[in-house]
C-alpha cells in the first residue's frame, strides 16, 4: 500500500457535497493522469470533472509514494487527503484511488475521460515489462521522462542461468551518450528484492542515450535507449536590445539607465517621496443613477397595480 490508512476511520468519510480531486504539481503532467494536452490545460479538466461524495480513510502517504491527487476539502494533520497515490514495488507499480466515483466522470461526455483514465492506468503500470526486456533480463528507468541534469535511475531485473532471481552477482552498465562519451556505472542489489539491481546516472547532454547493461555470472546482456530532454537555456552573449528597453520606459513613464550609472539610479530611486494611496470616492446617495433607480422601481410598481386594477 502507497498510503497509511486511519484506523480510526476505517469506513471513510462521506459528504453530502461532491468534491472533485485535485491534482499536484507533479500529478498535472503525469502521465497517468494527463486528460488534455498541456498540463494547464490538464488541471482545467480535473476542476471540471463532477466530484465524489466518498472517500476512503487515509491519513498520509509512503515515503517514495507518488501523490498525484488530493481531496479538495477534507485534511488532517499531515495536510489535504491524498487519494490518487503511486509507488514502486520491486518490477511493478502500486496505484491507490481513493475513492469510488470514477463512474460519475462519465456525466455529460460519457467515456471521454473515464475511459482514457482507466486505459491510461493499464498502459502505465504494464508499459515496464516493454521497455526494454530480454531473455533472463529486464531494464526500465524512472523518471519515464528525464531531463537533462536530473538523476535518472536504472532498475535491472536479472535471473541466474538456471531461471532464479540473481542474489549475488556483478551488474554494469556503460552508457554511451549522444556526443560520444562514455561512462560505466556499477549497480547495487535492491534491498528487500531478490533480482532487482539499481543504479543511477546524470546525463550531461540532451538527446537518446544508449544504455547497455551486462551480468557475466549470468550471461545476460540488454541494450535499451533513455531519451533526455535538453533544457532550454537563455542565449548567452547576444546584445541588448536598447531601442526597445527605450520605447518600453517612454510608454510607461520611466528612465533608461545603463549599467554604469547603475548607482546613481538606485540613489536617485531611493530619494523618491513614498507614494500615497489613491482613493476613488463615490457617494451613491446624490448620484443621478441612484435616484433614477428609486423612481423606476416607483414607477414599475405603480404600473404593475393599475394592470391588476388595485387603487
Amino acid at each position: 500500500m502507497p498510503v497509511i490508512l486511519d484506523g480510526d476511520n476505517p469506513r471513510g468519510k462521506s459528504s453530502a457535497v461532491p468534491s472533485p480531486l485535485v491534482l499536484t504539481g507533479r500529478g498535472r503532467s503525469h502521465l497517468l493522469t494527463l486528460l488534455a494536452l498541456t498540463p494547464s490545460e490538464n488541471h482545467e479538466v480535473w476542476n471540471s470533472l463532477p466530484g465524489n461524495y466518498w472517500h476512503a480513510g487515509v491519513l498520509k502517504a509512503k515515503v517514495g509514494g507518488s501523490v498525484l491527487a488530493v481531496h479538495q476539502t477534507s485534511r488532517n494533520n499531515f495536510g489535504r487527503i491524498p487519494l490518487l497515490v503511486t509507488k514502486p514495488c520491486g518490477n511493478g507499480k502500486v496505484l491507490f484511488m481513493g475513492t469510488d466515483s470514477a463512474w460519475r466522470w462519465r456525466r455529460g461526455v460519457e467515456d471521454v475521460y473515464h475511459y482514457r483514465f482507466w486505459g491510461q492506468v493499464v498502459r502505465w503500470m504494464a508499459h515496464r515489462r516493454h521497455m526494454s526486456h530480454e531473455t533472463g533480463i529486464r531494464l526500465f528507468h524512472s523518471p519515464e521522462a528525464p531531463v537533462q541534469y536530473s538523476q535518472v535511475f536504472l532498475h535491472a531485473t536479472v535471473m541466474d542461468a538456471a531461471g532464479f532471481p540473481m542474489v549475488d552477482g556483478t551488474v554494469k552498465a556503460v552508457i554511451y551518450s549522444p556526443g560520444g562519451s562514455s561512462q560505466e556505472i556499477a549497480f547495487a542489489p535492491e534491498t528487500g528484492e531478490w533480482g532487482v539491481f539499481t543504479a543511477g546516472f546524470t546525463p550531461e547532454e540532451g538527446g537518446v542515450h544508449r544504455v547497455v547493461v551486462t551480468c557475466p555470472e549470468a550471461g545476460r546482456e540488454i541494450e535499451s535507449q533513455v531519451p533526455v530532454t535538453a533544457l532550454t537555456r537563455e542565449r548567452v552573449g547576444r546584445p541588448a536590445r536598447a531601442d526597445v528597453l527605450r520605447e518600453i520606459c517612454a510608454l510607461t513613464g520611466g528612465e533608461y539607465r545603463s549599467t554604469d550609472a547603475l548607482a546613481a539610479l538606485v540613489e536617485q530611486v531611493s530619494v523618491l517621496p513614498a507614494r500615497r494611496p489613491h482613493e476613488d470616492r463615490l457617494r451613491l446617495w446624490c448620484h443621478p443613477l441612484w435616484a433614477g433607480l428609486i423612481v423606476a422601481v416607483l414607477g414599475i410598481h405603480w404600473v404593475w397595480r393599475k394592470l391588476l386594477g388595485l387603487l
